[in-house]
């Protein structure tokens, strides 16, 4: 939720843009935008934990790892949109 609230209000603002090429039709509809980046992963979670509870010990460290490289991903992303909120307020154009 998080990064769809700091890229809807970035948006608003001149100067920032979506740079996911995936990402631009869809923000621009907040509903549906709305949709994509909080519910549609939030609904995704239910089977991707179901499966997870079905792998054997060895390859949870697999699923470890793919996760924690998301969990980067979206820190990054995150890290991003800190950076981009602090130009906002300076009034530097992104």
């Amino acid at each position: 939720m998080v990064d769809w609230i700091c890229t809807v209000t970035l948006l608003r603002n001149d100067g920032f843009y979506e740079a996911n090429p995936l990402m631009q039709s869809v923000v621009a509809d907040i509903t549906l935008g709305f949709l994509v980046k909080c519910i549609l992963p939030a609904c995704l979670m239910v089977p991707i934990w179901r499966l997870i509870c079905l792998l054997e010990m060895a390859d949870l460290p697999i699923v470890d790892r793919f996760v924690s490289f998301v969990m980067v991903l979206y820190t990054a992303i995150c890290a991003v949109h800190i950076v981009n909120f602090a130009m906002l307020l300076l009034g530097v154009q992104g």
